[in-house]
């Protein structure tokens, strides 16, 4: 008897735990269920809504856009000047304002249109490729820089113009042609040399040139100077090594009289083959200063007051004075440069 008492009470546990294990189950489901209609009733709704036609006006532009897109100002102020309508003369319009929603004028979306002349192309010319201005470097930044060229580089020497240390090989009369055939010439400071052999000795980190005036006294000669100023390039550039910055240094404009004694130096003439070196310089990976920028008048020529009594030259003060200005005024950017307190560049 005590046996069948604890079968039957057995028995009985085991029915009341399968019922409460169904009554668990039939609840995640009805809830499974609950939340399938809840998710299906949302989607419906959002199906309708993305159904809703997007509404255009007679003046063809479409409400109901959620998000400006690009260049609707643009878009819509262009269609309203061209078609001469107005916000307040258009009922449309005025019913877009009323609602709130942003419009954009479809048929003109896209990129805007640029009109004849309202743009400009710049070639690539000494405008492009001159070295612009860029702080302003101390005079201690030209120590380890040296200046080739002509009578014009001659008058730092002659003049004592302080560039602070700077080597200066300036040799009357001379062109490219004497530095690329190593011929001797003549130091004002120094006598007689190879300007070649000097510079090599010297080895500058920076290398002005400026030649040319010399050259082009008669019409006809810029292929001549090109060509030999290129093969200079190339010579200075094997010597000095590529941690040397070269800049090439236009050819300045003479004064009207100067140039009428020696047409190879009238202003255009010079433009063009400044414009030749600019190229020149670019393509051998040196840095092209257009000096005109400071010493050409507003008809190409050379300021009066720059000027020496023959035309050419350049005044003592004045002239040279404006010339270290220039230079200082673009150097090559680094960091490591000696800048004038003050300037762009300089520690604060």
């Amino acid at each position: 008897m005590g046996i069948s008492h604890e079968y039957h009470s057995a028995h009985g546990r085991a029915r009341r735990s399968r019922a409460g294990t169904g009554l668990r189950l039939a609840g995640v489901i009805a809830a499974i269920l609950l939340l399938s209609l809840a998710v299906t009733a949302i989607l419906e709704n959002g199906s309708k809504e993305s159904e809703q036609p997007q509404t255009a006006t007679s003046s063809g532009m479409a409400e109901n856009i959620l998000a400006p897109l690009p260049m609707q100002g643009a878009a819509a102020d262009s269609t309203a000047g061209e078609s001469g309508e107005t916000a307040a003369d258009s009922g449309s319009a005025g019913s877009t304002a009323d609602s709130g929603a942003a419009a954009v004028t479809l048929e003109t979306f896209g990129p805007a249109r640029q009109t004849a002349g309202g743009y400009t192309v710049k070639a690539h010319d000494s405008s492009t490729i001159r070295q612009p201005s860029c702080g302003q470097v101390d005079l201690s930044y030209f120590a380890d820089a040296a200046f080739l060229g002509d009578s014009l580089t001659v008058g730092f020497s002659d003049y004592n113009i302080n560039l602070g240390g700077a080597l200066i090989c300036g040799y009357t009369g001379v062109g490219p042609d004497a530095i690329v055939n190593r011929s001797a010439v003549k130091s004002s400071t120094r006598g007689e040399e190879v300007a070649l052999d000097v510079l090599a000795a010297a080895h500058p980190k920076k290398l002005y040139l400026l030649l040319g005036t010399n050259t082009l006294t008669t019409l006809g000669a810029a292929d001549r100077f090109l060509a030999y100023y290129g093969q200079m390039l190339d010579l200075l550039r094997q010597t000095l090594g590529n941690d040397c910055v070269i800049y090439v240094q236009s050819i300045p404009p003479v004064r009207p009289a100067a140039a009428a004694e020696k047409p190879g130096l009238v202003s255009d003439v010079i433009r063009s083959v400044n414009e030749q070196l600019a190229l020149l310089a670019a393509d051998k990976g040196c840095v092209y200063l257009d000096l005109w920028e400071t010493f050409a008048d507003g008809e190409g020529n050379l300021k009066e007051v720059l000027a020496a009594p023959d035309g050419i030259h350049f005044s003592a003060g004045n002239g040279y004075g404006a010339w270290v200005t220039y230079l200082r005024n673009h150097a090559k950017y680094s960091a490591a440069n000696a800048w004038t307190q003050g300037s762009a560049y300089a520690a604060n």
